[in-house]
C-alpha cells in the first residue's frame, strides 16, 4: 500500500487554521500542520487525531512515527509544497522545488562516478539532475531515520536509471513521484 498527497501552504482550506492557530507569518509551522492535515486525509481519519494529542511521535534524528498504528510515513516540503507519503513499510521521502542548482554547491554529496555523470550534462538538464540525485539521496537518508546528519555522499546511485541506491550494503528502490510539474519527488524504499 502507498499513498501520497500534496498540498500548497497558500490553499485556501488552511487559511482558517494558519489564523486560529496564530501562525499566518510562521512558515515552518505551517508546513507541519498542513503536513498533518494531509496525513489525516490519506487515512481517512479527523483531523483532530493528529492536530492535536500524541498520536505521532519522533524518533532520534525526527523522523516522524505512529505511536500505536502499523502504518509508516514520511513528510517533505519545499517551497510552497507539502507532500506526505503513508505505505505499510518504512519509507523516505523528499520533495525539491525546480531551481537552478550549480553542481559546487553540492558537490560534497556526490561521489566521484556521480560527479563523472552529472559533469557530462549541460543546463538545463544537469541542474534538473543535480536535484534527481538529491532528492535520492535525502530520501534514502530519511527511510533510515538519519536524515542529513549522516553523509549523502554514503548512498550511492545506479546511475543513469537512478531506480536503486545502496548504502552500507542495503539496497532501495527509488520511485520519483509525480506531485507537481515545479518540483521533484522521490520515494526511497528497502528491498525486501
Amino acid at each position: 500500500m502507498l499513498k501520497f498527497k500534496s498540498g500548497r501552504l497558500t490553499d485556501l482550506q488552511y487559511q482558517p487554521y494558519y489564523k486560529d492557530l496564530g501562525i499566518e507569518d510562521h512558515s515552518k509551522q505551517q508546513q507541519t500542520l498542513v503536513g498533518k492535515i494531509l496525513l489525516a486525509k490519506l487515512l481517512e481519519l479527523p483531523e483532530k487525531t493528529f492536530l492535536s494529542g500524541d498520536a505521532i511521535a519522533e524518533g532520534e534524528h525526527g523522523k516522524p512515527y505512529f505511536k500505536d498504528r502499523d502504518e509508516h510515513f514520511n513528510i517533505s516540503h519545499s517551497g510552497n509544497l507539502v507532500t506526505v507519503a503513508v505505505s505499510d513499510q518504512p519509507i523516505g521521502i523528499d520533495i525539491e522545488e525546480i531551481k537552478p542548482k550549480q553542481l559546487d554547491k553540492l558537490s560534497h554529496a556526490f561521489n566521484v562516478g556521480e560527479l563523472a555523470y552529472l559533469n557530462k550534462l549541460k543546463d538545463p538538464r544537469k541542474s534538473e539532475q543535480i536535484l534527481r540525485l538529491w532528492t535520492i539521496k535525502e530520501a534514502v537518508l530519511k527511510e533510515l531515520g538519519l536524515g542529513l546528519v549522516s553523509k549523502p555522499k554514503s548512498i550511492e546511485i545506479a546511475l543513469p536509471r537512478m531506480d536503486y541506491a545502496t548504502r552500507d550494503g542495503v539496497k532501495f528502490k527509488i520511485d520519483f513521484l509525480g506531485i507537481d510539474h515545479q518540483y521533484i519527488g522521490t520515494m526511497a524504499t528497502k528491498v525486501k
